[in-house]
């Protein structure tokens, strides 16, 4: 499985700790990521790829339309080379046998899949079908625990299993087919200061239904019911989510 790190050129302290942390890993390339302090903005509001007002302090940060716009080369990548394409962050951290492990989940998911999440931010919540047709799982984290014991989760035994996706924060990790790639694109773009509604989240401590679409993972959220989309549980990736050296969170 070929696994592609978004990574700034300016970075190359968190690309170490990457390689570092996740020195298991047999097949990873480096992607330069696009920088967001380099973007001609009213060019991309003129081609259509994103909405104008996007960046403001309610919705994008420049360093969050950088990375919007590394994805959205990524699924370009994927959809001209006609495969599936396994893309991370800088900041995630694998599990052990993600290899294998990967591999069976795969093996699991319907012929014509389109997406696999194999990880999230634990910070919010995730949304995904537990009984198909029956019963939705709304699950909630401990982001605190999870940052404090990060190094464990690489030895944990787990058995884990694709579920279909509803809702997700954060994309530390995720495979994308051709075909998924191209409907991301066609579904997410332009990438708008909006508010989507999500009714289900008013039974999590949230007690909220509408969210802003503050990066490319919000945007994500608007395709994920309409393709076959999955999410692996548990997560074979993890994020400690620290805002305060996020390269996303970056402002002009």
């Amino acid at each position: 499985m070929q696994i592609r790190v978004i990574n700034l050129d300016r970075s190359q302290d968190r690309l170490a700790a990457f390689m570092s942390t996740n020195a298991h890993l047999t097949a990873v390339s480096r992607f330069s990521a696009i920088d967001g302090r380099k973007l001609d903005l009213a060019k991309l509001v003129r081609a259509g790829v994103i909405g104008d007002g996007l960046l403001h302090k309610d919705y994008y940060t420049i360093g969050a339309i950088g990375a919007a716009m590394s994805h959205l080369s990524l699924w370009e990548e994927a959809a001209d080379a006609g495969t599936m394409l396994t893309i991370a962050e800088d900041d995630a951290i694998f599990h052990s046998r993600f290899e294998a492990h990967a591999a069976e989940v795969i093996g699991q998911l319907p012929p014509d899949w389109d997406l696999i999440l194999w990880g999230w931010n634990f910070d919010l919540f995730l949304c995904f079908e537990m009984l198909p047709g029956i019963s939705l799982s709304l699950s909630q984290f401990e982001q605190d625990r999870l940052r404090v014991h990060a190094a464990r989760f690489r030895d944990l035994s787990v058995v884990p299993r694709p579920f279909r996706l509803l809702w997700s924060f954060g994309i530390p990790c995720y495979t994308v087919t051709s075909k998924g790639a191209r409907a991301l694109k066609a579904l997410s773009l332009p990438l708008k200061p909006s508010i989507a509604s999500f009714p289900p989240a008013t039974r999590t401590p949230l007690r909220a239904q509408h969210f802003r679409n503050v990066g490319i993972d919000s945007a994500m959220n608007n395709a994920y019911a309409k393709i076959n989309a999955h999410v692996c549980f548990p997560p074979l990736v993890i994020t400690k989510n620290e805002r305060a050296t996020s390269t996303i969170q970056e402002g002009p």
